[in-house]
């Protein structure tokens, strides 16, 4: 599985602020951050199918990204 549909991108935010507490607050400037990388380079996400439903990771991070 490489792509997610909206729907399944929908699920899994709801399941992820859930497990988050129930809320998740994102300033603009982490939303920018997040769209936008240095040269128009976006980090992107591998998806991948597990026995038990999905596994989705960063490709990459860019500096001083891993407390995020």
């Amino acid at each position: 599985m490489n792509y997610l549909s909206d729907v399944n991108l929908r699920a899994i935010l709801a399941v992820l602020v859930v497990r988050a507490g129930g809320s998740v607050e994102i300033s603009n400037e982490e939303l920018y951050d997040a769209m936008t990388r240095p040269g128009g380079q976006h980090d992107g996400f591998e998806v991948n199918e597990t026995p038990t439903g999905v596994r989705i990771t960063r490709r990459s991070q860019a500096p001083g990204d891993a407390d995020r």
